[in-house]
């Protein structure tokens, strides 16, 4: 993957179609086999849409931060990433949380007060 996002310039496409555009849905399911894929391997009716989301998934099931997967799935600000996804992030929050270390909470020994002389 590294090697294919390094050989394409800006704002260029990682997969483009053979003529070099973008794939549209018809033409990608007619051309790169898809639909017998896809039913041989028993999910007739997946897209490749699907796999984006499956994808963005996985990424913050692991962990992953909010920023990481916006850059991952091409998203123009955290805000839309989150507006998607942010259901998912807060599972994983409390995952996070549980991977930390138990940390003891005992009570501090409250410091001395200072003496105060008796003025009476």
């Amino acid at each position: 993957m590294r090697t294919r996002v390094a050989g394409t310039t800006p704002g260029g496409y990682l997969f483009p179609s053979p003529t070099g555009g973008v794939w549209t849905n018809t033409n990608f399911r007619a051309r790169s086999g898809w639909m017998e894929a896809t039913r041989r391997a028993g999910v007739e009716g997946t897209t490749i849409h699907d796999l984006r989301h499956t994808a963005a998934s996985l990424l913050i099931a692991a962990g992953a931060d909010v920023k990481a997967v916006q850059v991952i799935l091409g998203h123009s600000t955290a805000t839309m990433t989150m507006d998607l996804y942010g259901h998912l992030f807060s599972e994983a929050t409390w995952q996070a949380m549980e991977r930390l270390p138990a940390i003891p909470l005992t009570e501090a020994p409250l410091p001395a007060l200072p003496q105060v002389p008796d003025v009476g």
